[in-house]
Formats: structure tokens, sequence, C-alpha cells
């Protein structure tokens, strides 16, 4: 989940309150304007005082956040987390992979976590790569073959009306299962985590 803040801001000749927004791959001021940054196009980001000031090609965005708070996000944006951090993959666990990895984004990232195939027994975790609702289909089993502590993350387009969030909640929660977090996984895929209801 991103970082929220009430903040001035200040870009260019402009100046005013507002909330900013940090998250995986970008940074989104509202307030007496508007302003969002791709973190891939940062040139610079430092902090002077309280405030933490990002630069792009387009000019210098400044956040009076305070020095604690600022040098913290400052720090998550350059050591982002990584997709397997993301989705709780941890060294020696077993992961199991159902359908393609939808993107190079995603897939190198698997690859480095040694996630590359269809794994078989009991798994720590199962993806579930969904392109579309006929995907979602294959919940109920996955479901079934889920332990106390393990975790289904079904992984999606985003901005799709073929197949949407509503889909995959319907999915896992028709199987039984709860959700407990969502996080981006991609440019393009987002990811809902469910797993089994307490009794």
């Amino acid at each position: 989940m991103g970082q929220e803040a009430t903040v001035t801001a200040r870009w260019g000749d402009r100046e005013g309150p507002g909330k900013v927004l940090l998250e995986g791959d970008h940074l989104l001021f509202r307030g007496a304007f508007r302003v969002k940054l791709m973190l891939a196009d940062l040139t610079a980001a430092d902090v002077s005082g309280d405030s933490l000031i990002l630069t792009v090609p387009d000019g210098s965005l400044s956040l009076d956040l305070g020095a604690a708070k600022a040098a913290d996000w400052l720090h998550r944006i350059r050591n982002p987390r990584s997709v397997l951090d993301k989705l709780g993959i941890r060294a020696g666990q077993r992961v199991a992979l159902h359908g393609q990895a939808p993107d190079p984004v995603l897939a190198a990232e698997l690859s480095r976590g040694g996630i590359t195939g269809d794994a078989q027994g009991n798994a720590d975790l199962i993806l579930l790569v969904a392109d579309g609702i006929a995907d979602l289909d294959a919940v109920t089993d996955l479901a079934s073959g889920l332990g106390a502590r393990s975790g289904l993350w079904i992984i999606y387009p985003k901005g799709r009306r073929d197949i949407t969030q509503d889909h995959v909640f319907a999915a896992g929660r028709g199987a039984g299962l709860v959700d407990n977090k969502v996080c981006a996984v991609s440019p393009t895929h987002t990811a809902l985590k469910f797993v089994r209801r307490k009794a």
C-alpha cells in the first residue's frame, strides 16, 4: 500500500496545501494544484531541511513532509520494494505458479526468485495469473489445496472491463476464501491475496 501525507507543496511558481500519495511507481500531489511524477522519470531526489525535493526534466516538486518523514520517503524512493517483497515471497518458500507471467517486469522478478513454472505439492503461496474470467474457474480447485498458513494471489490486468477486481473478489469469496491484501505487481497488473477463513 502507498504512503499518504498532508503537505504544502511547491511546483514552479505554484504553492499550496494538499495531499500527496507515494505509490510503487509514482507520486501524486492533489490540492491547490495537481502533479503526478513517475519515479522512473526522476533525475534527482533529495532532502533539504523538512522538505523532500523530487526533480524531473520539467522541474522540481518540493514537499514539506517534516525531516523524519522526508528521509523515510527518500529511502523508499531510492530502495523500492521488489515484486517478490510485495507478494511476501521469501527464500525457501514453495511457490506454485499457474499461468504465464503477463509481462517482462513480473517475469523477471519471478525468474530471479526461481519461480518459473507450475510447482506441485503443498505450496506456501500459489500465484494464479488470470488473463480472463475463464481463468478464474481454477480458483475453487486451488483453494481446496490451501493450508491454514498458505495464500493464493490472483494476478489480473488493470483497466479492463472483461476481468475486473469485482470478478476476482467474487471468485475468491465464492471459493470460501477471504481477501487480505492487494498490491501492484507491474505497470499493467494488480494482485489480490486470498487466504482460508479463520475458524
